[in-house]
C-alpha cells in the first residue's frame, strides 16, 4: 500500500516536472515568436515611414518645382515686356533722330 502511495507521488512528480518542461517550452516559444513579431512589426514601421518620408520629400520637390516654374514665366514676360518696351524706345530714338537730321 506504501509502495503503491509512493509510486503514485513519484508519478505525480514525474507529471508535474513534464508540465513544468512543457511550460518552459511553450515559454520560449512565446517569448521566440513575440520577439520574431516584434522585429516584424520595427520593420514595417520603419518602411512606412521611409515612404511616407519619399511622398513629402518628392511633393515638397514637386511644389518647389511649380514655384520655380511660376517664377520662370513671370520671369519670362517681365523680359518680353521690357523687349518689347526697348523695341518701342528704339524706335522714338531713330524717330528723334532723324527728325534732328531733317
Amino acid at each position: 500500500m506504501i509502495e503503491g502511495t509512493i509510486k503514485e507521488i513519484r508519478d505525480a512528480e514525474k507529471k508535474a516536472n513534464e508540465m513544468v518542461q512543457e511550460a518552459k517550452r511553450q515559454s520560449l516559444k512565446i517569448s521566440q515568436e513575440a520577439e520574431e513579431a516584434s522585429k516584424k512589426l520595427y520593420a514595417d514601421m520603419v518602411s512606412e515611414a521611409q515612404q511616407k518620408a519619399e511622398k513629402l520629400r518628392e511633393s515638397a520637390e514637386n511644389s518647389e518645382k511649380q514655384r520655380t516654374d511660376e517664377a520662370l514665366k513671370q520671369t519670362e514676360k517681365e523680359i518680353e515686356s521690357m523687349k518689347a518696351a526697348a523695341i518701342g524706345r528704339k524706335n522714338e530714338a531713330v524717330d528723334l533722330i532723324i527728325s534732328e537730321l531733317i
